[in-house]
Order: structure tokens, then sequence, then C-alpha cells
């Protein structure tokens, strides 16, 4: 049974953008090594933070999309998050409850990594309904 799940992180806004690609890589590989697939990484880069965190108004953001079979090592990528000085926050979600429920109510979600663009053999056979 794959699950989705969404990895949440705020580096340190002093960081350069080529060292949040390195610790995006160091969680990445991590995950992926557990024999889950990444599908989507989206760096959303500097934002305001809603309260200050260790004196921080600003971090950089980084979402990262997986699916597992149940096999990766959430506590140990999350105790890895917790000892890693320049990461502020984290969190870790589990999607699929999620679009299931949505599909549930006929709403269509889309992930970041689908286009707006429906081909044109979708497009032509909703008309013909």
């Amino acid at each position: 049974m794959t699950r989705s799940y969404e990895l949440a992180f705020i580096v340190e806004p002093r960081q350069p953008d080529d060292e949040v690609q390195a610790i995006t890589k160091k969680y990445t590989d991590l995950i992926a090594g557990s024999g889950a697939e990444i599908k989507y990484v989206d760096h959303w880069g500097k934002r305001k933070l809603a309260y200050p965190i260790q004196n921080y108004k600003e971090g950089k953001y980084v979402i990262v999309y997986v699916f597992a079979d149940g096999s990766v090592p959430w506590p140990d990528v999350e105790r890895l998050l917790m000892q890693d000085e320049k990461v502020l926050r984290h969190l870790v979600v589990r999607t699929d409850k999620d679009l299931k429920r949505a599909t549930r109510g006929k709403i269509q979600p889309r992930m970041p990594w689908e286009t707006e663009e429906k081909p044109a053999e979708e497009k032509g056979a909703s008309h013909a309904s």
C-alpha cells in the first residue's frame, strides 16, 4: 500500500542557496535510500515566519513530496532534522488520507508536479459526456 507524505522544513535565512540544496539532498538521499520515491522537491525560497524562531523573522522553506510503502525511517529523519542546527523547524504529514477524502467529495486535487493543462484527449472526452 503506497502512502504519500510531505516533509516540510525551514532552514536559517542566512544559509546560502547551495547550502540549502545540500541540506535538502542529505535528507532526500536518506529517504530514497530506504526505498521511498521522492516525487517532487519544492523550494519556496525565503519567506517571513509567522512568529520569530531563534530570533529569526524569516526562513528558507523546502517541501519534499514522498511516496513510500511504509519503509521510510521517519523517526531517524526527524531525529536528524532536530539535531541539525541549520534547520529551524520541520513537519512530516501523511497526505494520502486527505487525498482520498478529497476524491470522495468529487474534488480533483492537483499536486505541484502536475501541469495545469490537460491533454487534448481528456478535454475532448469531457465534452462528449
